[in-house]
């Protein structure tokens, strides 16, 4: 009951915020459409469907090049049951304090999508840099509902691509990059971004303007093959709706997830939600509350916020600005974790995306010391 009126608080205080100031998130909530829409995935991410594929190819390009690159004699399908797609990420990194720089590859994946028949299929997402997520989807369910069982990302919040940030899984490194600043056992992040597939069961149902899942997971995420089973599962709830109101396209929900084990609990709860104004200039946001209570300490509660503003000055070209915080422990009067982006997305020929960012980052650390380390990041996406 806490947990339901603090995201009811949450969702009041975020349409609030965005009357006033106010995956990819922004692309849904620029055309109004959910994320099924153009994924096979109903709670998004991974291959995208026919429609995606098109929308990715001759909507989001660069026109100049457009009529050169065009590939509409290319397609993804191997046949009338099954199609494939992949996304492919390397990244250049400099970072400022210690004038030291490194070429990452960030993502190597390929997607299979076998349609048993029309109600049932099967699909594989593989990294071959360490994740995958496999499972059934059935659609069989009423209000254009699906049940989903095998291994993959519970349905939490905003599904961005960038898995370094707070409201995913956190800094890539954070042992290095955050060694000793967090409190004992507290994540760097939410349990959502790099291998953090879970096996379980998922259903999802899409009336109207709303959409909503419900998954039960073994709740050990990245773990291949359990040896044993487990007593506690875990547990993730998402729900949102997506309207238009005086020519703004709009969309505000709320998730809650609890993971208990033998030797903690792990709850997330928040709201999220996104706007579009004159079809080009769209503010997402997400704020989460992350309560970890260990079985011989004292429960420890922490708090991010998240917003990302994305101006499309024209078809293929975004410029970016962003802003993410997180709180480990609000009982602290030091240990915040801050940092601005600003860059572009530049979508230059059907498939090619380059996204430079610089990384400002803000961190007032427990014992009061201001560590700020600034980045710059270009990353290479190559997508069908």
């Amino acid at each position: 009951m806490k947990a339901l009126i603090s995201i009811s608080i949450l969702l009041f205080v975020l349409m609030l915020s965005t009357e006033i100031s106010n995956a990819l998130p922004k692309y849904a909530s620029r055309t109004g459409y959910k994320c099924q829409s153009c994924h096979i995935n109903p709670t998004g991410k991974g291959m995208r469907n026919e429609f995606g594929s098109t929308y990715g190819r001759d909507d989001i390009t660069l026109p100049t090049y457009k009529n050169v690159t065009d590939y509409d004699d290319i397609t993804t399908r191997l046949g009338p049951n099954l199609s494939f797609g992949g996304d492919y990420r390397s990244m250049f990194y400099y970072e400022t304090q210690n004038q030291a720089s490194t070429f990452f590859q960030m993502q190597a994946a390929f997607y299979v999508n076998l349609r048993l028949n029309k109600k049932f299929q099967i699909y594989a997402d593989k990294d071959f840099l360490g994740d995958a997520e496999i499972f059934g989807l059935a659609r069989v369910l009423p209000l254009d509902g699906y049940v989903k069982i095998g291994k993959f990302i519970p349905a939490y919040g905003t599904k961005v691509d960038d898995h370094n940030y707070f409201i995913r899984g956190g800094p890539y490194n954070p042992g290095i990059q955050f060694a000793g600043q967090f409190p004992p056992g507290y994540p760097t992040g939410l349990r959502f971004g790099e291998l953090s597939e879970d096996t379980g069961l998922e259903l999802g149902f899409a009336p109207s303007i709303f959409t909503f899942s419900a998954g039960v997971f073994d709740g050990l995420p990245g773990v291949n093959l359990p040896t044993t089973g487990t007593k506690n599962k875990s547990i993730a709830l998402r729900g949102d709706a997506r309207f238009k109101l005086a020519g703004i396209n709009w969309n505000f929900g709320g998730s809650y997830y609890n993971s208990p084990s033998l030797s903690d609990r792990r709850t997330f709860y928040g709201a999220f939600g996104a706007m579009t104004l004159f079809e080009n200039l769209t503010l997402t946001s997400e704020i989460d509350y992350a309560e970890h209570q260990p079985s011989a300490l004292p429960t420890t509660v922490g708090m991010m916020w998240w917003h990302e503003l994305n101006w499309m000055v024209t078809p293929g070209m975004d410029l970016k600005l962003a802003y993410e915080s997180y709180d480990p422990d609000k009982d602290l009067q030091n240990g915040v974790f801050s940092q601005v982006t600003v860059g572009a997305e530049l979508f230059l020929l059907s498939g090619v995306e380059v996204r430079p960012l610089y990384r400002i980052n803000l961190n007032s650390l427990p014992n009061g010391v201001k560590a700020n380390t600034n980045e710059f990041i270009t990353m290479f996406h190559f997508f069908i």
